[in-house]
């Protein structure tokens, strides 16, 4: 078990991300480039020196930053839940279904004309 152990950590050291984190964190990047972009950009067709325009943006990447974790939460959030009324809709179908089947194998009951009473 402790060589198990050895050899995962050999490979990268840290466990793998769950894929929500990896988007997560995708999002987060991409958030803090565009607010980075964006704020620099404004900055400086404001008239702004270079280094104030790059507080401005490092300040803007990170406001950026948190709007696009909150939104990419939001979103996984709202895949997840629907993700699960799927899968609810599915197993009552699959249920509905296996009722119906063993209630075609059983036949009808009642009075039958076949049989003498």
């Amino acid at each position: 078990m402790a060589k198990e152990k050895g050899a995962k950590g050999a490979k990268g050291g840290a466990p793998e991300e769950s894929p929500m984190a990896l988007w997560v964190g995708r999002a987060r990047a991409v958030g803090a480039l565009v607010g980075f972009a964006i704020a620099f950009q404004i900055c400086r067709g404001q008239g702004f020196p270079l280094a104030d325009a790059v507080i401005r943006a490092l300040v803007g990447a990170v406001g950026m930053s948190l709007v696009a974790w909150w939104s990419a939460l939001l979103v996984l959030q709202a895949l997840m839940r629907s993700a699960a009324a799927q899968a609810n809709r599915e197993a009552l179908e699959a249920a509905a279904a296996q009722a119906a089947a063993a209630q075609a194998d059983t036949g009808p009951r009642g009075f039958s004309m076949d049989e003498p009473s």
